[in-house]
């Protein structure tokens, strides 16, 4: 699958966002999101798009241990558009 500008521009501000959003807690790993995020772009798969984006994987733990859950599912709920995906 190659991942159009629209997706990719979320994946961007996701990226974006995690990179400054802080280091995570006892469940969100802000290491591993990014590394997760790279792989992601330099090797597009809606696949893996879903396992980013599962309720109470690393990202969305993440998100939600640095305060910004809610943009976490405006930005999950707007590549799930994008992509087609239930």
């Amino acid at each position: 699958m190659d991942i159009d500008s629209p997706a990719r521009a979320i994946l961007l501000e996701l990226r974006a966002k995690v990179e400054g959003g802080g280091e995570g807690g006892i469940y969100g790993d802000r290491t591993k999101a990014l590394h997760d995020i790279d792989a992601l772009l330099a090797n597009p798969s809606v696949h893996q798009v879903k396992l980013l984006l599962l309720p109470t994987a690393n990202l969305q733990e993440l998100s939600m241990d640095c305060g910004w859950g809610s943009l976490f599912n405006d930005l999950a709920a707007r590549l799930e558009a994008v992509l087609g995906i239930d």
